[in-house]
């Protein structure tokens, strides 16, 4: 099955699990990402999906065509650079959530009202701005 974000990310993917699965894994693995797995907890926006890359436990949630958040156990620059490949803009910002994990979040707006809610909230530690605020 040839798949990208186009099919999941960009466009809203049909609210069944399986679909949605074998959509993303696929293209993770297309894309260089060996050893992950994940499987579909919510098939409805926001989907979210949870799974392990080699030891570190991974979870994706994402509202088609807006947002898309990372969670891992620590920073992987090589998750973050595939997932920015795959979904083909940079990422916005990176802190460490309540849970301490390292969340990176990406916005097809640019995220600057995401950045606005999270910048100065103690919830969010190590509150980073990865791309430029738009103009």
């Amino acid at each position: 099955m040839a798949t990208d974000s186009r099919t999941w990310f960009y466009t809203t993917p049909e609210p069944r699990p399986y679909y949605i699965e074998e959509r993303v894994n696929h293209t993770l693995w297309k894309n260089r990402l060996q050893n992950i797995f994940m499987t579909c907890t919510q098939p409805t926006a926001p989907i979210k999906m949870e799974g392990r890359w080699y030891d570190l436990p991974v979870s994706f949630e994402w509202q088609p065509g807006q947002y898309f958040i990372l969670r891992t156990s620590q920073e992987s620059k090589e998750l973050i650079g595939v997932l920015r490949q795959i979904l083909m803009i940079r990422p916005a910002l990176s802190y460490l959530d309540t849970d301490g994990m390292y969340t990176v979040e990406w916005h097809t707006d640019g995220g600057d009202a995401r950045w606005s809610e999270i910048q100065g909230n103690p919830k969010y530690q190590g509150a980073r701005r990865l791309v430029k605020k738009r103009s």
